[in-house]
């Protein structure tokens, strides 16, 4: 049981490139892997022409390998495609190139260079599950899911318009060319899509043709005789799911809230050129997001599970964002407690983390006496209002409470407490904690878990890095700061606050607490969360939920694909707990792909570990 992927074995003794050890096969071809991707994949399914068809062209591909496949694409759309539109590319990989060896591979095309360093500069490590990469500011998406083909395949959720079937020869890899492998991409494509490949093997055409396909040979690139181009000309009956996607919305999207989980909505429906507006009772970074400093660090579990893939690689989706923004510090953390826990969760989890003793501990973290622990290479601190700032950028605010919800045909209508309409729009979504839920929505079993951080005054040199070990300390400006209480039922006085926190860091950290100076100020502010202390991202259940999948919650068949589970246009972003800025942005770019009709950025088995409706679905099979 592993939460990564195996890197790639490469072999580079060949005259043009790198080969798979394990398959004996080569990753593009001996004469011009380039030339080969456009006159099989790009032109096998109409590129560049094909991108002014569509608004957004949505291409699936098995076997990404160095990236030279996407990068082809991505730079015809660029030299090609019409100003409004939008490339989502998907991709599988069971066995992960290195980003060096990636780099490597594709310095033999010097005309992608400049693509080519972007993709590298994000290029996803090795955790299992779906990554999701944005570029050039959200007209170009790409998700590469590391798993084997077929577990990917039953993961992803599109309806693509092009498919590239690029993985090793069928010969060498017959796992990523089975007949329930074409069957699937024919339920995750676009009626009429278009497939590729450079192999002509009667499995394969058989395959296709038994998946829907009408299959046609054409001459071959290079040495290579034929390869096959195929249209789908048969679509599958659509499949219902009760933690299902929710339906696509035009129009204006009101966001209620005004911390990381808003802004996050902000930034990725401005990628798309939505129009959004937020709606912050008290404004941007006010609450639970307007602290003097946060620890940026992911959930650790010795577990592979699908929350734990979906999480870690939100995780990994923030660090690639937030990565050049002021206000975000790269330091690394360490996290001290159960060491043999800890060492089962870098061994499970890989690359990135490492169990450190403690004289590496206090040298990474510059705190004398830190005792051994798990070192997170790229884990860190932020300011927390710079980073809701810069994602929100300029969007409109407006500073009130959204109290109800009301909808009036295609438009809900935002209201205030004495019934003014702040906004109408064709879709919202809360993004709130428990206290600012409006009337008229769903409810989901929000709690408030208030939080208190304390900042002292410190001798230097501050902390070079996080340390958490339950609370947490780390540098902010004006001294340090040591984090966090966890009170129900209303919070502590200031000076009591403090005195707890400095008393954890003294059991903790007893020679670095006798450095502390005075408390200069203590924050508080109440975290949003749930019963199994996972976030709520996903479509808001209509009042016929419970009717529709009650057999189903007993055993019985999943819904019609159109029965109408959930609200039209109605979302929520919420239970964030103590880590928003760490799980929010790829939560908020799934929502934003629900409301544009993209792929999906989570695995599907993710997404039903985080979606509202599971509460529902649990009492309905309880009951």
């Amino acid at each position: 049981m592993s939460l990564h992927r195996p890197f790639a074995g490469l072999d580079w003794t060949g005259p043009a490139g790198p080969r798979a050890d394990g398959f004996g096969d080569v990753y593009f071809s001996n004469d011009d892997g380039l030339a080969e991707t456009r006159a099989v994949f790009l032109e096998g399914c109409g590129f560049p022409d094909a991108f002014a068809a569509r608004r957004r062209t949505v291409v699936g591909e098995l076997g990404f390998g160095t990236g030279l496949n996407f990068l082809a694409l991505w730079q015809a759309f660029r030299d090609h495609a019409p100003e409004h539109a939008r490339l989502d590319f998907v991709t599988i990989e069971g066995f992960p190139l290195r980003r060096e060896d990636a780099a490597r591979a594709l310095t033999a095309w010097p005309e992608l260079e400049a693509l080519a360093r972007d993709l590298l500069a994000v290029w996803p490590g090795p955790g299992a599950g779906a990554h999701r990469r944005v570029f050039e500011g959200g007209r170009v998406t790409l998700t590469v899911f590391h798993d084997e083909a077929g577990a990917a395949l039953a993961n992803m959720d599109m309806a693509a318009n092009a498919w590239f079937l690029d993985g090793f020869a069928p010969a060498k890899n017959p796992g990523m060319w089975s007949e329930a492998a074409f069957a699937r991409i024919a339920q995750l494509s676009a009626p009429g899509a278009r497939l590729a490949t450079f192999t002509v093997a009667g499995a394969v055409r058989r395959g296709l043709q038994a998946a829907g396909f009408e299959v046609e040979k054409k001459p071959g690139h290079g040495r290579k005789r034929e390869r096959l181009e195929a249209v789908l000309t048969r679509l599958p009956r659509p499949r219902g799911d009760a933690l299902g996607r929710g339906r696509s919305s035009d129009g204006p999207v009101a966001v209620i809230g005004g911390g990381i989980a808003a802004a996050s909505l902000a930034h990725a429906l401005r990628g798309r050129g939505r129009e959004t507006v937020l709606i912050a009772d008290g404004g941007l970074a006010a609450g639970a997001s307007g602290g003097p400093q946060g620890l940026f660090t992911p959930r650790l579990e010795a577990a592979d599970r699908p929350h734990v893939r979906a999480l870690l690689n939100a995780f990994e989706f923030a660090r690639a964002l937030y990565q050049d923004m002021d206000g975000f510090h790269p330091e690394g953390a360490l996290r001290t407690g159960d060491a043999a826990r800890l060492a089962k969760i870098a061994e499970m989890a890989g690359p990135g983390l490492e169990m450190v003793g403690a004289d590496a501990a206090a040298a990474r973290t510059g705190i004398a006496g830190a005792p051994e622990g798990l070192w997170i290479e790229r884990a860190g601190r932020f300011d927390p209002a710079a980073l809701v700032r810069a994602l929100a950028g300029e969007t409109p605010v407006i500073d009130a409470r959204a109290a109800r919800l009301a909808r009036a045909g295609d438009v809900w209508r935002v209201l205030d407490a004495e019934g003014g309409v702040l906004a109408e729009a064709g879709a919202v979504v809360i993004a709130g904690g428990a206290d600012g839920w409006p009337e008229g929505a769903p409810s989901l079993p929000l709690q408030g878990l208030g939080g208190q951080a304390a900042l002292f005054a410190l001798d230097d040199p501050a902390p070079a890095a996080p340390l958490a070990w339950g609370h947490y300390v780390c540098a902010a400006p004006g001294g340090v700061l040591i984090g966090a209480t966890h009170e129900r039922g209303g919070f502590m006085e200031a000076d009591a606050a403090a005195d707890t926190l400095r008393a954890e860091a003294q059991a903790a950290l007893p020679a670095f607490a006798a450095r502390l100076g005075a408390a200069d100020r203590v924050w508080r502010a109440s975290r949003a969360t749930l019963p199994d202390r996972l976030p709520a991202a996903g479509p808001l259940m209509s009042s016929e939920y419970g009717s529709l999948c009650a057999a189903h919650a007993k055993g019985g068949p999943p819904p019609p694909a159109d029965a109408p589970l959930f609200e039209p246009g109605l979302f929520a972003l919420t239970g964030l707990g103590a880590r928003g800025f760490a799980h929010a942005p790829l939560l908020a770019e799934a929502i934003a792909s629900d409301l544009c009709s993209e792929s999906y950025p989570l695995e599907r088995a993710g997404r039903h570990s985080l979606h509202p409706s599971r509460f529902s679905l649990r009492e309905l099979r309880r009951g």
